[in-house]
């Protein structure tokens, strides 16, 4: 039986990254349909002059009205394979990648050196010579049960400001090709957490190669389209993108100690996709936005190490620069994986814990039991069915 530890502690020597790449896009509609294109791809626009408005922007108006999505969303890998599917179709062949997964588990994995008070669950599948990472529901369904019994209505509010946010910062098509009709209807448009656009990309950290579906929030000023591109000249749609997030206003040390550790969690999420720019709008305890900042992701950790709360350093002692480690932390874990959990056998998947309340300095990584697994490579059947779509396991054996 497969069963391994890997520590929290460990890091690697081996930190080198390819610069992350993006391979093909896709879209969620408000009716959970999934499209091969960028149709809900939206674009920022938020003037300074907006934020002077009498009363200020509120970030709570329409709560009544928020349109939830129905389907219970667990991280299906769905909209993912059929954009892999549709790139390997074009080009021929099958993607030379590791590991393919979701952007945010990597996240998550990444943050354990500074995020690991609660417990995480992973299953890995091996399918063609690959590993597909996907949250494990049962454990995640518990996770969230208990979260949505402490939630109390300003934390509901506080959820809903993020989607307001981007609902005023952002418009569905360039500001050029909008009208002022267009653009003044955003302050009333019904906000959702269902419409998405996912970018898929390319990535190789240490030794590990990845490809991983990350939703983006915004571009900045437009896609560039490839058959627009001149001869040699390298389009890359992730310079273009943004992230957009809400915090509350900087006003005492524990705000900025909560700020701090709120942008080292943003930082690993742009890093792993290459999205460059981050855009943060303040809000006050009524949830009304009074300021925007942007950073640049490549400048957060200098930002970060000379931080005004950062931990002391003694004379000749460099101050922690917590990306790094949890750069250093993330490729030695995600090597290791690779590295230990047999690719030969398509007949067993494997389950990554870290549950601080059995053992808070390690991740244990063990072979599934046979329920598990034969429900895992069983046929999928939405977040009680297997992992991989039957359409996709068939378009890559018949590769």
């Amino acid at each position: 039986m497969f069963a391994k530890v890997y520590p929290l502690s460990a890091t690697s020597k081996d930190a080198t990254v390819r610069q992350p790449k993006e391979l093909i896009c896709f879209s969620r509609d408000i009716d959970n349909n999934i499209h091969l294109d960028d149709s809900e791809l939206s674009y920022y626009y938020l003037p300074d002059s907006e934020l002077n408005t009498p009363g200020g922007l509120d970030l709570q108006s329409g709560f009544s009205h928020f349109n939830k999505n129905p389907k219970e969303d667990v991280g299906e890998l769905t909209g993912l394979l059929k954009a892999v599917e549709s790139y390997e179709r074009a080009v021929g062949k099958k993607i030379p990648v590791d590991v393919i997964t979701w952007r945010g588990l990597m996240r998550q994995l990444m943050m354990l050196p500074y995020e690991n008070r609660d417990k995480l669950v992973l299953n890995i599948v091996v399918f063609d010579g690959q590993l597909f990472i996907q949250t494990d529901v049962p454990s995640l369904r518990a996770i969230r049960t208990v979260e949505e019994a402490r939630q109390t209505e300003l934390n509901k509010r506080q959820v809903f400001s993020g989607y307001k946010f981007e609902n005023v910062s952002t418009l569905k098509k360039p500001w050029a090709q909008c009208s002022r009709k267009h653009v003044e209807k955003r302050f009333r448009r019904k906000v959702n957490n269902i419409e998405q656009y996912s970018t898929v990309v390319r990535t190789t950290i240490g030794k590990t190669r990845l490809l991983l579906g990350a939703e983006v929030d915004c571009a900045w000023d437009f896609k560039p389209d490839h058959y627009d591109a001149e001869d040699g000249e390298n389009i890359d749609p992730l310079r273009h993108y943004v992230e957009l997030k809400t915090t509350g206003v900087i006003d005492s040390p524990k705000a900025c100690a909560t700020f701090e550790r709120k942008l080292l969690r943003t930082w690993s999420q742009c890093f792993l996709a290459g999205i460059p720019k981050v855009i943060y709008g303040f809000r006050d305890n009524n949830l009304i936005l009074r300021s925007v900042e942007e950073f640049k992701t490549e400048e957060i950790p200098i930002l970060l190490r000379d931080a005004p709360f950062q931990k002391p350093v003694e004379a000749g002692q460099r101050p922690e620069n917590k990306c790094m480690r949890c750069l250093k932390f993330f490729s030695g874990l995600i090597n290791w994986l690779n590295e230990n959990i047999p690719k030969n056998d398509e007949s067993k998947t494997y389950r990554l814990e870290y549950d601080p309340v059995s053992n808070k300095n390690y991740i244990n990584v063990r072979e599934n039991d046979a329920e598990v697994t034969e429900k895992l490579l069983g046929e999928f059947n939405g977040p009680d069915g297997g992992m991989l779509t039957t359409e996709f396991r068939e378009w890559r054996k018949s590769n």
